[in-house]
């Protein structure tokens, strides 16, 4: 059985709550700020589990893996 990666709790947060949204976009709390936010978004790039995208970070496929999910698929045609 595969285990999933450890990830930090403030890691989590952005990716759980970028997995809610349908577009995938990363978009850090206010309450993250400074170095912090600085240290979170760099290890979640460094780990290929967010992207930059427009200026902006979308969550990539290995970032709904780190998290147990799977990138949810467009329903066609809507």
């Amino acid at each position: 059985m595969e285990t999933l990666p450890k990830v930090s709790p403030a890691q989590c947060l952005l990716l759980r709550t970028a997995a809610r949204r349908p577009d995938g976009r990363v978009i850090p709390p206010d309450t993250l700020r400074g170095g912090a936010r600085v240290k979170v978004l760099t290890a979640l790039l460094q780990r290929g589990w967010i992207e930059h995208a427009d200026g902006g970070y979308l969550l990539t496929d290995a970032g709904y893996v780190a998290i147990g999910q799977l990138r949810p698929v467009p329903l066609a045609g809507v």
